[in-house]
């Protein structure tokens, strides 16, 4: 008889046996009975041990019986044991895009609805539990001397923990990106631009102009500069530089991937973006990718590196309209560079920046974000007009 033969005359777990059985392996491996490598990236290498482990305990408590093991009893105790519990089922899922952890609460937002879960976490041990695993993972502090954790988690989501004392619960907040596999089609399908932005947006692409994509957070830049990247020549060398690897070109050749890596412990030297920004230089790039502009430093040599040839490149910015976002590029700027006066650094933003594209956030009466569009498209010319300000042509 072969072994689906045998497998199929099983018997199924029940949930006593699961729990049972879980609760059993859990205490061996606290023990040292059973040795295992914790590392999330390799969790998937213990599938086939766990199911050996799991079927020599059934045979030790039920040794004239057979049992059908299914492979979600495996991943169930894989992500208890190893993963990140409850978490596991939500970052899995494609249309969850955020997971909020108040305490023992927990908060997703999937197809833009917020949904309040309640309670998931049985006690408050269970969640620092959740956050240990976090932290082993990131090689990183969090603890009364350093309240705060900003990471990325072992399938790339970004996560964001606070703790008390300086907050009032544990607060867990983390952005999903397992939505950015998106063709400029399909954003196109879900109505994120018309016919004719779609146009817009390859001609730009193709004739190397340097975009800068505006918006809120959670309006979909990221979503977009990803998409757009996917339309970049494959000859062409493309350096990316971000804070957790959110921007994949899996089919893209000639990619190189920065990031940058604050410090966590005396030991560490900060990695910067202008930092990295510099590296690039020496590198060849044809075009770079920032993920987001968020200091000054960065903002300044961004606009010196795109100054230097770069053309077609992309970055992201968290600005209210398209006029608001060459504003704040300005700012920060100037707050790295306060010699300069506002004038010269127009002019060095007029130059560097052609395209400016905003995002907007269709919301409903319960703040649930129904649809992701684009609302501006600003071309920026280079000359600054008589008052010395920015001059846009809105297609």
């Amino acid at each position: 008889m072969s072994l689906q033969e045998r497998l199929n005359e099983s018997r199924v777990l029940n949930a006593n046996d699961e729990n049972k059985i879980t609760s059993l392996i859990k205490d061996k491996i606290k023990n040292g009975k059973y040795t295992f490598n914790t590392n999330f990236e390799s969790k998937s290498e213990f599938k086939d041990k766990l199911f050996v482990l799991i079927n020599n305990e059934l045979e030790n408590l039920y040794p004239s019986l057979k049992f059908f093991i299914n492979n979600e009893f495996v991943e169930k105790i894989l992500s208890d044991i190893f993963g990140l519990g409850i978490l596991e089922k939500y970052l899995q899922d494609k249309d969850v895009t955020d997971i909020f952890i108040q305490d023992k609460e927990m908060i997703i937002i999937k197809n833009g609805l917020k949904t309040y879960l309640g309670e998931v976490f049985d006690t408050i041990e269970d969640v620092y539990l959740v956050i240990d695993r976090i932290k082993t993972h990131s090689n990183k502090i969090i603890d009364q001397r350093v309240p705060f954790l900003n990471t990325d988690l072992y399938e790339g989501s970004r996560c964001s923990i606070v703790i008390p004392p300086v907050s009032d619960k544990v607060y867990i907040s983390i952005r999903i990106f397992n939505c950015l596999d998106f063709s400029l089609e399909d954003l196109l399908k879900i109505e994120m631009f018309d016919e004719k932005i779609y146009l817009t947006i390859i001609e730009l692409i193709n004739s190397k102009k340097n975009i800068i994509i505006s918006g809120a957070m959670g309006s979909g830049k990221t979503t977009l500069l990803n998409t757009m990247a996917k339309l970049i020549p494959r000859n062409e060398f493309i350096n990316i530089i971000q804070d957790t690897p959110e921007i994949r070109l899996k089919e893209h050749p000639y990619v190189r991937l920065l990031t940058t890596r604050p410090r966590s412990r005396e030991i560490d030297n900060e990695i910067s973006q202008d930092k990295l920004l510099f590296e690039t230089l020496r590198m060849k790039a044809d075009r770079i990718i920032i993920g987001e502009v968020r200091d000054s430093m960065a903002a300044y040599q961004m606009l010196q590196a795109l100054n230097t040839g770069h053309n077609g490149s992309f970055s992201t910015i968290h600005a209210d309209s398209s006029l608001d976002a060459l504003l704040r590029l300005e700012t920060l700027a100037l707050e790295y560079k306060p010699n300069l006066n506002s004038r010269v650094i127009k002019k060095i933003i007029s130059r560097s920046i052609d395209t400016i594209i905003f995002l907007e956030n269709e919301m409903d009466a319960n703040s649930n974000i129904v649809k992701r569009r684009i609302k501006e498209i600003a071309l920026l010319e280079k000359d600054l007009n008589e008052r010395g300000d920015f001059k846009l042509i809105y297609l």
